[in-house]
C-alpha cells in the first residue's frame, strides 16, 4: 500500500483524488483550488464535483461570484471516506493495539522514515523502532516471537515490509554517543505509538 496516498493509489481515478482534497479539510473550496490540489484536469475535476453535488455527496454554495465546494459529512459515505483517505492514521492506531496486546511490552515503539512522514510509494518499508527493556534479554523467545510476529501483522495490515530497528534501554547510551543516521530520522519525523515518547527518551540521552 502506499501509505502517502492510499485511497488514491488503490482507486486511482479523478473521483479518489477529489475526494481526498475534500475529505482532507473543511475549508471550502473553488473548483480551480481542488482541481490544483488534486492534480487534475479543471474540466474533469468539475465534472467530478457535479455528479457528487448531485448525489448529496458534496455541497456547493456561493461565495461572492465563486462557487466553492465542501464535503457533507452527514452524508452516509463521509465517514468511510474519511477513513480510507486516512489508512495511515488507522494503521498507527492498530499497531498500538498491537503493542498493548503484547505480554512482554516495548519500553518504547515508534514508525519513522517515510511511513511516518506520509512520503514514501507503494514498495516502502514500514520502519519501527523498538527500545526493549533491560529486564528483557535481546534472545528472550517470546520477546522474538513478538517482534517476529510484528513483521508478519505489519505485511497482513498493508502488503508493506516491515523494516525493524531494535535496540536495548541499556544501548540508548551509545546512540547517543555514536549518532547514527537513525537518531537524526527519530527526532525529525518519529511518531510515538507506544510506550514512553521518543522526544523524552532521547532528551535523557
Amino acid at each position: 500500500m502506499d501509505l502517502s496516498a492510499p485511497f488514491q493509489s488503490m482507486f486511482p481515478t479523478v473521483d479518489s483524488s477529489v475526494l481526498a482534497v475534500l475529505a482532507g479539510s473543511t475549508k471550502p473550496r473553488t473548483g480551480r483550488e481542488i482541481a490544483r490540489l488534486a492534480g487534475r484536469s479543471q474540466p474533469a475535476t468539475q465534472r467530478v464535483l457535479d455528479r457528487f453535488v448531485a448525489h448529496g455527496l458534496v455541497l456547493r454554495s456561493e461565495a461572492g461570484r465563486a462557487r466553492v465546494y465542501t464535503l457533507n459529512w452527514e452524508h452516509l459515505a463521509a465517514d468511510p471516506i474519511s477513513a480510507l483517505v486516512n489508512l495511515r492514521m488507522a494503521l498507527f492506531r492498530q499497531m498500538r493495539k498491537v503493542f498493548e496486546a503484547w505480554s512482554l511490552k516495548p519500553l518504547h515503539a515508534s514508525v519513522f522514515g517515510s511511513a511516518a512522514r506520509g512520503d514514501g510509494d507503494l514498495d516502502s518499508d514500514v520502519d519501527i523502532f523498538l527500545v526493549r527493556p533491560n529486564i528483557i534479554g535481546e534472545k528472550d523467545r517470546q520477546w522474538r516471537r513478538q517482534v517476529g510476529g510484528l513483521a508478519e501483522e505489519v505485511f497482513e495490515m498493508t502488503g508493506n515490509h516491515a523494516g525493524i530497528a531494535e535496540t536495548s534501554e541499556d544501548d540508548l547510551e551509545r546512540l547517543r554517543r555514536d549518532r547514527p543516521a537513525i537518531v537524526d530520522s527519530l527526532r525529525a519525523d518519529a511518531v510515538n505509538i507506544f510506550g514512553i515518547p521518543i522526544q523524552t527518551l532521547l532528551r535523557k540521552m
